[in-house]
C-alpha cells in the first residue's frame, strides 16, 4: 500500500491576516511594554528623590531635629539646577542596568533613557516666615512629649494670659499716679513756698504751726530710693555681679533682617492653632540656651532672650527681657498689694505722715496710691533679682513669699545687694521665659528661631556657608524619558512602516513632613 503525502497549502489572504494579526500583537504588547515604562520612569524619578533628600544635613537634624538639604552643598552659592544636576545623576544611576553590570544577565524590557529633568517647583527652609520649621519642630515635639506636659503648657498659657491683664492694669494705674504726683508736688511746693512768705513777712505763728505739720527727718520717704534706682541701669541692680556676655552680631548676619532666597512651591501646614504654639515654644526651650544655661554656643549666648527680645547682642536682648520680666512682676505684685488691708492701711499711715501737713485729703490719696506702686516696684525688684541667680518667685505672692517690707523699702539698694537663690518655692526663670513667650507673636519667634539655627551651624567646622534659605525641604519634578521600541520591530518589518523612538514623561515630587 503506497503512502500519501499532503501538500501545505497558504493563501495569499490568510497570509495577510497573519500578519495583521501578529502585527496587532505586537502593538499591543509594546502599548502595555510603554505603560510599563511610564510606571518604571516614575519609580525611578520616586528612587531619586529619596537618594537627594536621603542627604540631608546631618547635623541640623541631630541639634534641631529638622529634615533639610542644603542646596549649596557646602559652598555657599545655591543654585535649584545644582539640586537638579545631583536628581540627574541618581535618575540616570537607578535607569541604567548596563552600568550596573547586570547586562546578560537579566532582560530589560524598559530599556530606559533620561533625556531631561527639571525641577518646576522647590521649597526651602525659610519660606513663609520658616513655616516649614514650625511644622517639623511642632511634628517632633507631638512625638515626644506626654499628654501631661501639653496639660502644663496649657497652664503657662493661662498665667501669661492673666499676667498681661494684671499688667495692663497696673500700666493705666502708674500713668494716671504719675499725673496724680505731678499735681502733689506741685501743691506740695506751692505750700512750702507759702511757709517761706510767712517767715518772710514775719508771720512766725503762721509759719510754726505750718512747720509743725511738716513731718520730722525720722519719718522717711521710701520713694525717694525708687526714684534713685530708677535712674540706675536694670541690669546693675538685678544681676551686679554677673559676668554678662558682650557678644553681638550684625543685621546682615541674621536671615531674618536680610534678602532671603525664596522657593515657589507652597506646602500644606499640617498643626496650626494654640497646641501648636503650645509645643513649638517648648520645642524653642529645649533646642536653645538662656541666660541661666550652663553650655553656651553660637554667635550670641542668651538665644532665648533674643528670640523674646530681638535684639543683635546679649546684653540688649538680656535687658529687654529683664524689663519685660520686671513689668509682669509689678502688675502681679500690685494687685496683690491693693487686695491686701494690711499693706493698704500700712501706706495709707505713711502717706499721711508725709503729706497730712498740706491739709488736702485727696493728696493723701494720691501718696498712698504711690507708695503702693513704689512697693510693688521694689518687690518686683527683688524677685528679678532672685530669678537671675537661679531662685525661684511665685507668680501669685502670699505674705509668706513676700520679700520687702516697707520699713525696708528704703534701703532696697542693700537687700538687692544681698539676695540670692535662696528661695525655692514658685516658678523658676526659665517658667517665666515660657510665659513672656506666650505673650508674643509665634511669627516672630520662628523667623528668630532660624537666626539661631543658622548661626550656630556656621559655628560648627566645615558649615561655615550654611544658610537657611539655601536648605530645600520639598520639590516637584518633571522627567523626560526615551525607550527604543521593541515589539513595533516586527510589525515594522513586515509591514514596512517607520519606527521611531517613544518618549514618556513622569512627574514626581517630595517633601520633609
Amino acid at each position: 500500500m503506497g503512502r500519501y503525502r499532503a501538500k501545505g497549502v497558504i493563501t495569499v489572504f490568510f497570509s495577510l491576516t497573519s500578519v495583521l494579526i501578529l502585527s496587532l500583537i505586537c502593538t499591543t504588547l509594546e502599548s502595555a511594554r510603554v505603560q510599563g515604562a511610564r510606571a518604571q520612569a516614575a519609580n525611578i524619578a520616586d528612587m531619586g528623590n529619596y537618594s537627594v533628600f536621603g542627604e540631608y544635613e546631618k547635623k541640623l537634624l541631630e541639634k534641631y531635629e529638622i529634615f533639610a538639604v542644603d542646596g549649596s552643598y557646602g559652598t555657599g552659592d545655591f543654585s535649584i539646577e545644582r539640586v537638579n544636576g545631583r536628581l540627574r545623576s541618581y535618575l540616570q544611576k537607578n535607569a541604567a542596568v548596563a552600568e550596573n553590570g547586570l547586562v546578560g544577565l537579566c532582560f530589560d524590557p524598559w530599556n530606559l533613557k533620561l533625556d531631561d529633568s527639571k525641577i518646576q517647583e522647590y521649597a526651602l527652609l525659610s519660606d513663609q516666615g520658616g513655616e516649614v520649621f514650625y511644622q517639623q519642630a511642632v511634628a517632633y515635639m507631638k512625638k515626644t512629649i506626654v499628654a501631661a506636659g501639653i496639660g502644663k503648657l496649657f497652664q503657662y498659657h493661662h498665667d501669661a494670659v492673666t499676667a498681661k491683664s494684671k499688667q495692663e492694669e497696673y500700666q493705666r494705674n502708674k500713668d494716671s499716679s504719675d499725673q496724680d504726683m505731678k499735681e502733689l508736688e506741685k501743691q506740695e511746693n506751692e505750700k512750702k513756698k507759702a511757709l517761706e512768705e510767712q517767715k518772710e513777712t514775719g508771720d512766725t505763728a503762721g509759719a510754726k504751726q505750718t512747720e509743725e505739720m511738716v513731718p520730722s527727718e525720722n519719718v522717711s520717704n521710701p520713694l525717694k530710693m525708687i526714684k534713685k534706682l530708677i535712674r540706675k541701669s536694670i541690669l546693675e541692680l538685678v544681676c551686679p555681679e554677673a559676668d554678662i556676655s558682650d557678644k553681638k552680631v550684625s543685621g546682615k548676619e541674621l536671615s531674618s533682617k536680610r534678602s532671603n532666597k525664596k522657593g515657589n512651591m507652597k506646602l500644606e501646614s499640617e498643626y496650626s492653632g494654640l497646641t501648636s504654639d503650645l509645643l513649638f515654644r517648648e520645642y524653642l526651650l529645649d533646642h536653645f540656651p538662656n541666660y541661666l544655661s550652663k553650655e553656651k554656643e553660637g554667635k550670641l549666648d542668651y538665644q532665648i532672650e533674643y528670640l523674646i527680645g530681638g535684639k543683635k547682642s546679649d546684653k540688649d536682648n538680656l535687658k529687654s527681657v529683664v524689663r519685660q520680666l520686671l513689668l509682669l512682676r509689678e502688675g502681679m505684685n500690685y494687685m496683690y498689694c491693693v487686695r491686701d488691708s494690711e499693706m493698704s492701711a500700712a501706706t495709707e499711715s505713711l502717706a499721711a505722715l508725709l503729706i497730712g501737713w498740706t491739709g488736702i485729703p485727696p493728696l493723701v490719696t494720691v501718696m498712698k496710691h504711690a507708695l503702693l506702686l513704689g512697693w510693688a516696684y521694689g518687690e518686683s525688684l527683688m524677685d528679678v533679682r532672685i530669678l537671675l541667680s537661679g531662685g525661684k518667685v511665685p507668680l501669685m505672692k502670699s505674705p509668706e513669699s513676700w520679700v520687702v517690707t516697707l520699713d525696708n523699702l528704703g534701703r532696697l539698694d542693700e537687700l538687692l545687694e544681698n539676695a540670692g537663690d535662696s528661695h525655692k518655692e514658685g516658678s523658676s526663670y526659665l517658667d517665666y521665659l515660657r510665659i513672656l513667650l506666650n505673650l508674643q507673636s509665634v511669627s516672630d519667634q520662628t523667623k528668630r528661631s532660624l537666626d539661631m539655627v543658622e548661626l550656630n551651624l556656621q559655628s560648627i567646622a566645615g558649615l561655615s556657608n550654611f544658610r537657611v534659605d539655601h536648605c530645600v525641604v520639598g520639590i516637584r519634578e518633571k522627567t523626560e524619558w526615551t525607550i527604543k521600541p521593541i515589539f513595533l520591530r516586527v510589525s515594522t518589518a513586515f509591514l514596512g512602516t517607520s519606527q521611531s523612538d517613544i518618549c514618556v514623561t513622569a512627574d514626581s515630587g517630595f517633601a520633609y513632613h
